[in-house]
């Protein structure tokens, strides 16, 4: 919207000042005193930023942006004193509204300070003087020279290169909020580019639960009442594995029932004593397998087993396919047996896991990822951490909705793409400052016509953010 009103209002000066028809009374006083309103507001909005940037004792983008702003009002209110060209009369207007725009969006996107180098401002400053110097020595008109010098501050000033990163960012992080990721801050994104590792830290990550893998029954047509009693009793528990279980049956009449932490769950259906739980508990010997054995006991009689294992998430297996397409290997922590830890990744389709880890187990893992020079991303439940280092500074962290490895894989695809156009925007941006700046020097371009270049580069630079907005998730 902000820069839609920079098209409107500099398509509006531009007509009014280059076609008679529509001009009124005064015309001339009104377009200069707009701009002149303009760039008050201008000097006003960017006063505490530019205050920050003289305490650093380094120019930036805001001071080049005021310089701007004050050389093109001065321009207008010539041109109106001098009776000089009447397109000359609304180039503080457009500079001004461009100028309010960029730093509308910047300060809306929060995306931080855009990277330039040190010597950007104070070159272009530079050059803008030069540019009158060498002009009053090839040409005794002043008004020629302050006019290529007024071109060339224009030219300079950061609409295109301002908007570069913030633009990106902005629409970056709301396509983000609707596919589920949430993106704070603008170093995520080069972050984002190291990472060649992802840990999947639990099992929230690839499985969305539990689900039971089987019934064995000791006595065949003992199976229906295993079912029966154990998922009766177990609509009483809230453990992941009770609630599987309890999705085999109806609720019974329950009374008496006890939590055994670290066994299992006891009580009465239909005034039959059970106990479900650990298979040594209730005194049943059981090998190891996949999954979580679960022994049933009834009328204080070995009844048979349920084995529970972990429903793998539809999206787990595609997205660690994804993840290996953009050059990232997952790593599978988890705290499951060797045998449930190993069918586990064998059905999402990682190659490395560490099964039965313990509190210290993610620590190790990552530090044995980092001497081996890899550049380490955790998910978890509910973030993605795209930096491990131990350096006491912040780590950008992406939070997610699902905390599932499919999301982990839209955050690092979208992440890329936002750091990929921000890049690659800032390129064109500072490219098309440099033709712009050469061409003013030249004195081929007006400061209207450097003004109107600076507006449409804007535009441009918003334009191909809006791209992002049909990113899709590469593993949904």
């Amino acid at each position: 919207m902000a820069l839609g009103a920079v098209a409107v209002v500099a398509v509006g000066i531009v007509v009014l000042c280059s076609t008679p028809v529509v001009r009124f009374p005064s015309w001339r006083e009104v377009v200069v005193a707009s701009g002149s309103a303009v760039s008050l507001a201008c000097v006003w909005q960017l006063r505490a930023a530019l205050v920050a940037e003289l305490r650093r004792r380094r120019l930036g983008l805001v001071t080049l942006s005021l310089v701007a702003v004050v050389v093109s009002c001065a321009w207008s209110v010539g041109a109106l004193l001098t009776d000089g060209r009447t397109l000359d009369l609304g180039v503080a207007a457009v500079v001004g509204v461009v100028v309010l725009a960029c730093h509308a969006i910047h300060r809306e996107a929060a995306a931080g300070p855009t990277p330039v180098p040190a010597w950007f401002v104070p070159a272009a400053l530079g050059i803008a003087v030069a540019t009158v110097g060498v002009w009053l020595a090839i040409d005794a008109r002043p008004a020629r020279a302050l006019g290529a010098g007024v071109a060339v501050t224009i030219a300079a000033c950061p609409g295109a290169i301002g908007l570069a990163v913030p633009a990106v960012y902005r629409y970056g992080t709301r396509r983000g909020d609707a596919l589920g990721v949430a993106i704070h801050d603008v170093a995520t994104l080069g972050a984002s580019r190291e990472v060649d590792v992802v840990v999947l830290d639990g099992l929230g990550t690839v499985a969305s639960g539990k689900r039971v893998a089987s019934v064995d029954a000791f006595v065949a047509d003992h199976e229906r009442n295993l079912r029966w009693f154990a998922g009766a009793l177990e609509h009483a528990s809230s453990h992941p594995v009770g609630k599987a279980i309890a999705k085999l049956s109806a609720r019974g009449r329950l009374s008496g029932v006890e939590q055994h932490p670290g066994l299992g769950i006891s009580g009465s259906v239909d005034r039959h004593p059970v106990r479900v739980g650990r298979p040594e508990w209730v005194g049943i010997d059981v090998t190891e397998r996949v999954g979580t054995i679960v022994g049933v006991e009834v009328d204080a009689r070995p009844l048979g087993t349920i084995t529970v294992v972990d429903a793998v998430r539809p999206t787990a297996k595609a997205a660690a396919d994804a993840l290996r397409r953009i050059d990232v290997d997952p790593v599978l922590v988890t705290t499951a047996n060797p045998l449930t830890a190993k069918d586990l990744a064998e059905q999402v389709g990682v190659d490395r896991y560490v099964a039965e880890a313990q509190a210290t187990s993610t620590a190790t893992l990552l530090s044995e990822l980092r001497d081996e020079g890899r550049t380490v991303a955790v998910l978890t439940d509910s973030e993605l951490v795209l930096s491990t280092d131990d350096d006491g500074s912040a780590r950008p962290t992406v939070t997610l909705t699902e905390g599932d490895v499919a999301e982990a894989v839209t955050a690092l695809g979208l992440a890329r793409t936002m750091d990929a156009q921000a890049r690659s925007t800032l390129r064109f941006a500072t490219a098309y400052t440099a033709v712009a700046v050469a061409v003013a020097a030249t004195g081929v371009l007006p400061p209207m016509g450097a003004a109107l270049a600076l507006a449409a580069s804007s535009l441009a630079v918003l334009a191909s953010a809006t791209r992002l907005r049909r990113f899709e998730a590469p593993a949904r």
